[in-house]
């Protein structure tokens, strides 16, 4: 009977072995299989680690709706439309407008256009109509944030091309062309580095440099679906890699160098310089963190987090030369999604990042329905930095998704990458 029992105790230690050699087994070829396939499931990179102090913490206050139609404050602009006219303000990113006041965008197709002749919407107070007339097609690409110089020449970041110049004469409208003016820069080591993802620009006061954002390393592509550049997608591919390769660039037109000033930006989107062009402000979007950088002073060459108490992530930056205030456009709230993620420690944070990022694009979340925008000062050599105010509309009701904001003599141009309108908001 022992001589039986010992025989089957052998037979089950070596079925056990052979289980565990199998598992093992198994194991071995999906570690295998992974690793093979990772770099097809995951091209720009596996999640990394993000400091704690580098996750948003958003503090909304769904109470506040100073934003909306109801607040007397806002008034929206759309395109008038003829009979079988075909509309040009569509996505209408960010607003510009030249030394004279005339209001320009850059729209979902790259067309340059303008709103003229605006005039009061009889059947919505609230609302005005203007005629949108296209001044010139910017390209293949996608343009994003621009800015007029002195000489009105605009510069403007797209995602394809990296930064470029149109110059608009009065006289011939029709035969302005666009100039590349950086689609790379050297780096300090003497190797190049491609402008992968080009998205704000502004220019300074006293020297004429065109500063502007370089956001991420992930490219645009294609959406098969649409056809169009899908801009949200590389950037939520950003957000969920985490590995902050946004950065500010320089460009001197008197030289034609552009240098780096900046980097480790957590998708580095708004640009806005004071009137004296002692600082940048830029904002590190998933960070929800406004980062200034000093051209002057003491701390020249330097980087601080300046402003994190806001109620979601960052996108376009514009400073008031007039007030001393800057504004940020904030184009949505962190989701319950978002944030769960963002709390993680990295062993359950990563593999779920992991997931989000080898989804197809169509399952990845969408932005919650929110519109605001920050009043923030910059900060002196005696006053510290604070958030001023903030307008918004809580869940987009009549607002939703600020991309681009735009100071000019006391109002706010608020654009928007996904809506068919420029909303106004009176700051008197």
């Amino acid at each position: 009977m022992s001589v039986f029992f010992q025989l089957g105790t052998v037979m089950n230690v070596m079925s056990g072995h052979k289980s565990l050699l199998v598992l093992a087994a198994r194991s071995s070829f999906i570690a295998i299989a992974i690793q093979l396939f990772l770099p097809y499931l995951l091209p720009n990179g596996p999640p990394v680690h993000i400091p704690l102090s580098k996750r948003p913490r958003p503090t909304l206050d769904r109470r506040n709706v100073s934003l909306r139609l109801s607040s007397g404050k806002v008034t929206k602009i759309y395109e008038r439309l003829t009979e079988g006219q075909e509309p040009l303000l569509i996505g209408p990113e960010t607003v510009v407008l030249d030394n004279r006041g005339v209001i320009y965008s850059m729209t979902e197709d790259s067309k340059l256009v303008t709103l003229t002749k605006l005039q009061p919407d009889e059947s919505n107070p609230h609302t005005m109509t203007a005629v949108v007339t296209q001044v010139a097609n910017l390209g293949p690409g996608r343009a994003l944030g621009g800015k007029f110089d002195k000489n009105g020449c605009l510069y403007f970041a797209d995602v394809l091309m990296g930064l470029a110049r149109i110059c608009i004469k009065k006289s011939n409208q029709q035969n302005v062309k666009v100039e590349l003016i950086a689609s790379s820069v050297q780096l300090e080591d003497g190797s190049w580095s491609d402008i992968a993802y080009a998205d704000d620009v502004d220019i300074g006061p006293k020297t004429g440099h065109v500063y502007f954002s370089d956001a991420s390393d992930v490219r645009v592509d294609r959406d098969v679906k649409s056809g169009k550049w899908d801009i949200m997608y590389a950037s939520k591919v950003e957000a969920m890699r985490g590995k902050m390769t946004g950065r500010i660039l320089r460009f001197k037109p008197e030289s034609g160098q552009v240098d780096v000033l900046a980097t480790g930006a957590a998708f580095a989107n708004g640009v806005a310089v004071d009137k004296d062009e002692t600082f940048i402000l830029y904002t590190s979007t998933y960070e929800g963190a406004v980062m200034k950088y000093f051209l002057d002073g003491d701390k020249k060459g330097q980087s601080e987090k300046i402003l994190t108490q806001f109620p979601g992530f960052l996108d376009g930056a514009d400073c008031s030369f007039e007030r001393g205030t800057c504004y940020v456009a904030i184009p949505s709230t962190i989701s319950p999604l978002a944030g769960l993620v963002f709390s993680m420690p990295d062993f359950i944070g990563k593999p779920i990042r992991s997931l989000l990022m080898i989804l197809p694009r169509w399952m990845t979340p969408n932005a919650e329905p929110y519109g605001g925008v920050a009043e923030i000062y910059p900060g002196s050599a005696t006053i510290p930095p604070s958030v001023k105010r903030i307008f918004q509309d809580p869940d987009g009701r009549d607002v939703n998704i600020i991309t681009g904001v735009t100071e000019f003599k006391g109002k706010l141009y608020l654009g928007s990458l996904h809506e068919n309108y420029i909303t106004v908001y009176d700051l008197d």
